[in-house]
């Protein structure tokens, strides 16, 4: 990789990590698609998955005390599960129908929760299939946070809750992906130099987006959020809507 291709993907994981210290989401499908461009498809996932760990696990730590361990517990089992299910059938390449599919569920379950209220507190044993689902996403898709977002938008959640109750759920299916690619045969160690700087830098910016986050109220942190999700669900669905006008 040229120095002017790591400088941007350097820079890119510190922003996109500010972004999710500060918002709980959208920094990975941010640097997911700066790294799809930059990087060969088949090393793309495994390596936004360490990036996406490293992410999530400082960001975790820093909001530790606000998890909602309920929701994690019955979460991580099924995630687990969801994972090793999808090492069966990867063979190397995205699942790319998957993300305008998430992008209308976003879309969809924001409209309905908002002229439904009454489920915009999900039961907790939804998050057991959520935990299949998105654990068997991530091998193939690599970013399932919008995925997972619109669950953690509950009323008795706090924004410091949403932030670490996504994040730790983010950082186990993060972490199910090493011992699956490793046993695929990918080679990390191949991209140390890589890992090492974005790494770095992704710590950077969760710590960053983290004072930020103290610089704005529960209000306006909501809104932001879903406007987030708005448009992480409009970038996942432009290529299946320019197919389709174009077809």
């Amino acid at each position: 990789m040229n120095i002017v291709s790591l400088t941007v993907l350097i820079i890119a994981a510190c922003v996109t990590a500010t972004i999710s210290g500060f918002l709980g989401m959208g920094g990975g499908i941010v640097l997911l698609g700066v790294m799809s461009i930059l990087m060969i498809p088949g090393v793309v996932v495994p390596i936004h998955g360490i990036v996406q760990l490293s992410s999530n696990t400082t960001r975790t730590l820093l909001f530790l005390k606000h998890v909602r361990w309920s929701v994690f517990l019955i979460y991580v089992v099924p995630a687990t599960l969801g994972a090793m299910g999808a090492s069966v059938l990867w063979s190397g390449d995205k699942l790319h129908w998957f993300k305008p599919v998430i992008g209308a569920f976003i879309i969809s379950y924001l409209i309905y929760r908002r002229y439904k209220p009454t489920v915009r507190n999900v039961p907790l044993w939804v998050y057991a299939p959520l935990g299949v689902c998105t654990g068997f996403l991530a091998i193939f898709v690599g970013a399932t946070g919008p995925f997972l977002a619109p669950f953690m938008l509950r009323d008795d959640f706090t924004k410091e809750n949403i932030i670490a109750t996504k994040s730790i759920c983010q950082f186990w299916v993060h972490l199910t992906k090493i011992p699956i690619f490793l046993s695929l045969g990918f080679d990390y160690t191949s991209h140390g130099v890589l890992l090492g700087c974005l790494i770095i830098a992704v710590i950077g910016g969760t710590f960053l987006g983290k004072k930020l986050l103290g610089k704005i109220s529960e209000a306006l942190f909501l809104t932001v959020f879903q406007v987030v999700l708005v448009a992480i669900a409009v970038y996942l669905m432009v290529p299946w809507l320019t197919g389709f006008w174009v077809g």
